[in-house]
């Protein structure tokens, strides 16, 4: 086995690229995305097409043997270490190639259950993730106010989802009014029909909104809402999401080949 190589200097061109892919900016321009956390680590190498390429440890850690095959490896300082390591994981990182992320035509008609989605914090996006993952969204379609699906907190909050959840790239949330689009768009809305006694079609393309932000006001072909008891206190839109997900489902059960 290769003793992996040691690098302590901030200055170094891979540690500048593995800082940079600490945010969308980083992991767009390199196409590559750090991957963090015990057991997501686990699950990585077992994972349909994916691919590793670096493996980052800690000086002090000994090479993990499941890992070491996986790719080239780095030891690090301890400061460097900490400084790509957000999440305090103190376990080996990951750096991986990300899948392309293919332009979607949202002039055609919707097949089975899709998301638009246009979330900008990391968190809510990987735990929105992992709920479409959970209920079998068939494509969650990212419009461009959307974070990166690959930023190392939205694969972190997500459990990973994000390499298993097919994913499409939309255009913006403020290009959506056209009447070729529109026409395929349902919203969930605070206007809407009450998302546990409405019949859910089954072929559905479910926009959502941005915390805080909501969606524009624009004639969907249809409207969903979650009702509350306390409407003082509104609901996280990814909770949201997953409550109008989970009511989809009890119409439309999931298959089991998904």
């Amino acid at each position: 086995m290769a003793q992996p190589r040691f690098i302590s200097s901030r200055h170094n061109p891979q540690f500048k690229r593995w800082a940079s892919l600490l945010d969308s900016h980083g992991v767009k321009a390199h196409q590559q995305c750090l991957v963090s956390g015990t057991k997501i680590l686990k699950e990585i190498p077992q994972g349909p097409g994916t691919s590793i390429t670096e493996i980052l440890f800690l000086q002090s850690d000994e090479i993990r043997e499941e890992l070491s095959s996986q790719g080239t490896s780095f030891a690090l300082s301890k400061e460097l270490f900490q400084e790509l390591d957000v999440s305090g994981t103190k376990d080996a990182l990951l750096v991986c190639k990300i899948p392309s992320i293919p332009p979607f035509d949202l002039t055609q008609p919707p097949i089975g259950l899709e998301i638009l989605c246009p979330i900008g914090d990391p968190g809510n996006l990987g735990a929105l993730l992992r709920s479409c993952r959970a209920f079998g969204v068939r494509t969650v379609i990212l419009l461009q106010e959307a974070v990166h699906p690959f930023h190392p907190k939205v694969i972190r909050s997500s459990s990973g989802a994000v390499f298993v959840q097919s994913l499409g790239q939309g255009c913006s949330i403020t290009q959506l009014q056209t009447p070729e689009i529109l026409q395929w768009i349902s919203a969930l809305d605070m206007d809407g029909e009450n998302v546990s006694t409405v019949s859910w079609p089954a072929h559905v393309r479910l926009l959502i909104g941005e915390e805080g932000v909501g969606i524009p006001s624009l004639p969907y072909s249809q409207r969903f809402s979650i009702p509350q008891i306390h409407t003082s206190i509104p609901l996280n839109a990814t909770v949201a999401s997953s409550i109008a997900l989970h009511a989809y489902r009890q119409t439309h059960i999931l298959s089991e080949q998904f």
